[in-house]
């Protein structure tokens, strides 16, 4: 019985441990994006910001790389594919991508002032078509990758350790998943089409999460992820035409 009660009380001391860990680990991966992104785009606005921003970027993804290192095979991310996870990846992706050009195309085209958004788009060296469109495949492909490896495994894992429970972990991780796109779609549109992006980040960020929870894989929520990520650059691709 004492050595029960003496290995119980390891266990409780090494999960108190993991999750002080893990809320120090959260805490910058959680801040950085909205830092960087309010750096960039409203506080310093040139070579400051775009440090700043860069400097955010490797807090984002290096935590949670560095983490990874440290942990066994059993506990990193999974890219495990199957066809019911496969499926349901490519459905809601096909859903929700193409309930966001019916959108724009039907409602927000013609009401919406895009010359923000262009003005940067071509500062950036974005206006050619080829440049342009490499960007957009490093979008969907591994921005979405790296944000499902971040917002998914990293930060949903972590909310897990500090004893959420699911029914938590999905409202807050996507919450923490919009803040930042609130103030990059507040940078360029104003607050009607701020609102409406905002609200469908967060439905993705909830989607994307019940799919690796269910899955306890990424690849499902990367491939959903992937297609609304085409259906932006589609949006983005008609601001500038013909030009692209």
């Amino acid at each position: 019985m004492e050595s029960d009660s003496i290995n119980q009380s390891r266990d409780q001391l090494e999960t108190n441990a993991r999750a002080r860990r893990d809320l120090w680990l959260l805490i910058p991966v959680v801040a950085a994006p909205s830092i960087g992104t309010l750096s960039a785009l409203w506080f310093w606005p040139g070579p400051v910001g775009s440090a700043v921003y860069a400097g955010c970027k490797l807090v984002l993804y290096g935590l949670p790389f560095l983490l990874l290192l440290k942990m066994s095979r059993s506990q990193r991310p999974c890219f495990r594919t199957d066809l019911r996870g496969v499926t349901g990846g490519l459905f809601s992706g096909t859903v929700i991508g193409s309930f966001i050009l019916g959108l724009w195309f039907i409602v927000l085209a013609d009401k919406t002032d895009t010359g923000p958004l262009l003005a940067v788009i071509t500062e950036n060296g974005l206006g050619a078509p080829v440049k342009f469109w490499l960007f957009a495949a490093w979008l969907c492909i591994g921005n979405s990758l790296l944000e499902e490896f971040v917002f998914r495994w990293f930060v949903d894992g972590r909310l897990r350790n500090l004893g959420l429970q699911t029914t938590w972990i999905l409202p807050v991780s996507a919450a923490i998943f919009t803040l930042h796109h609130i103030f990059v779609l507040g940078a360029y549109f104003g607050p009607t089409l701020t609102i409406v992006g905002a609200s469908g980040v967060f439905i993705g960020g909830v989607l994307w999460s019940i799919l690796h929870l269910r899955s306890s894989s990424l690849t499902p929520g990367w491939i959903s992820h992937a297609l609304v990520d085409l259906a932006i650059v589609v949006v983005g691709a008609s601001m500038m035409a013909p030009t692209t």
